[in-house]
């Protein structure tokens, strides 16, 4: 593995104390991420074509009515590979609902008929 000396702070760490956040580093075969407050601490090491699967299961979105009058109060999504996760926005440390890939396909589809039934 190359040297890590090239450690930058995520673009997310300008809001509120600015070290609650990760940095990251790369070599030409490896990434690295450490905690920004206590980077001494451990550091988790990917190699390059990991990184981008690990960061892409992480990714939770709400729905698109979240816009409205309050943005918190719906549901965000997860997919990773063939699964679907579901959690509550206003409470994302509660349990959460997995599903096959196909069946959360399935199930919106059928939420879709029915709204399209009710217009």
């Amino acid at each position: 593995m190359g040297t890590l000396d090239n450690w930058r702070k995520s673009s997310y760490s300008s809001f509120g104390d600015g070290d609650s956040c990760v940095e990251i580093a790369n070599s030409d075969t490896h990434i690295a991420v450490r905690d920004s407050k206590t980077p001494a601490r451990a550091t988790l090491t990917f190699p390059i074509g990991s990184f981008a699967p690990f960061v892409d299961a992480l990714k939770w979105r709400k729905s698109s009515y979240s816009g409205g009058g309050q943005g918190d109060a719906c549901v965000e999504i997860a997919d990773h590979r063939a699964q679907v996760a579901v959690r509550d926005s206003k409470d994302p440390a509660r349990a959460g609902l997995t599903f096959p890939a196909g069946a959360f396909t399935r199930f919106v589809e059928a939420l879709d008929s029915l709204t399209a039934d009710r217009n």
